[in-house]
């Protein structure tokens, strides 16, 4: 029987564990490639906006070529030329630096005094802008209304039950 060329030879998709790390300062994506080698992998960035981590190797039981490709769309606040890997102990980590997020201005969130009648002026902008940038899950959004309901219904019950 004659040897299939290198080319001919059937392939294995396969999608490899991959673990995200969240950093103040940059991301760190970890693609766990157990018996690939540095030479067999490939990092590539297309058009500035999608990382592309890619690679093939040749199974050593059956012939067959065993190869992956995953396409990562970058976030906007990061630096595409700044991206950096490193493959070792069979991990490929990707550190993905960001942009530095302008600081807020203290004096946004200010309250000021009016001079009429000695109430915040800003009070319930204020409150409203530091709400709006709170976000919760349904699941918390849940429990702390569950929670305002047995505060409310708790005190209820002691007030109800100090006038006896």
């Amino acid at each position: 029987m004659a040897e299939q060329a290198p080319s001919d030879l059937p392939y294995e998709e396969f999608e490899p564990f991959c673990q995200w790390k969240r950093l103040e300062d940059c991301d760190v994506l970890q693609v766990h490639l157990a018996a690939f080698k540095k030479e067999e992998l490939r990092v590539r960035i297309k058009n500035n906006s999608v990382l592309t981590v890619s690679g093939e190797r040749l199974a050593a039981k059956d012939g067959k070529k065993i190869r992956f490709n995953r396409e990562i769309k970058l976030p906007k606040d990061t630096f595409p030329g700044k991206i950096c890997a490193k493959f070792d102990d069979s991990v490929l980590s990707i550190t993905i630096p960001k942009k530095a997020s302008p600081k807020t201005d203290a004096s946004e969130t200010k309250l000021t005094a009016s001079i009429d009648n000695a109430c915040p002026r800003n009070f319930i902008s204020g409150v409203k802008s530091s709400l709006a940038r709170l976000k919760f899950s349904k699941e918390s959004a849940v429990a702390m209304a569950v929670a305002g309901l047995m505060l409310a219904s708790g005190a209820y019950y002691l007030i109800e039950n100090a006038a006896d």
